[in-house]
């Protein structure tokens, strides 16, 4: 017989993404590979930066974080497109994120990212953008 428990800890959630992702490995034929820029200043602190990971074909861009000191300096749209770079060279043709509606989206729609999804209402007044874009040129002329 099995028990049923609450369990709001992290660790639980942690616990089933592993499993998951274990689970999942089995159907894929490739890895995750994680992808990072970073702007320090001169006391070598955080200033700016975008994580991701390419899995396949895509690149997922996790996080983009500039501070509110170097907003407006072109940081953000240089870190994107060391990140989708990189990301190309480890064989990405699309990029994915989400944003929500007092983040990103109308930087990420000016780097060509368009809205596939929204989730409105979220988490209770808000909207959630999904966005795509692709990472490969067309070819000049075409």
């Amino acid at each position: 017989m099995y028990q049923l428990y609450a369990n709001n800890d992290d660790c639980l959630n942690q616990a089933l993404r592993q499993k998951i992702v274990a689970f999942n490995s089995a159907h894929f034929d490739a890895e995750r590979m994680s992808i990072g820029y970073q702007f320090l200043d001169a006391q070598e602190e955080l200033v700016a930066g975008i994580s991701g990971c390419v899995f396949g074909n895509w690149l997922q861009i996790n996080w983009l974080w500039c501070s509110e000191l170097v907003r407006g300096n072109g940081l953000a749209t240089k870190l994107l497109v060391a990140l989708e770079a990189a990301a190309v060279e480890l064989g990405a043709t699309r990029g994915q994120l989400d944003t929500l509606d007092f983040q990103a989206k109308p930087f990420y729609e000016k780097h060509g990212y368009q809205v596939k999804y929204q989730l409105n209402n979220y988490p209770r007044t808000g909207t959630r953008y999904f966005m795509e874009k692709s990472l490969i040129k067309p070819l000049q002329g075409d």
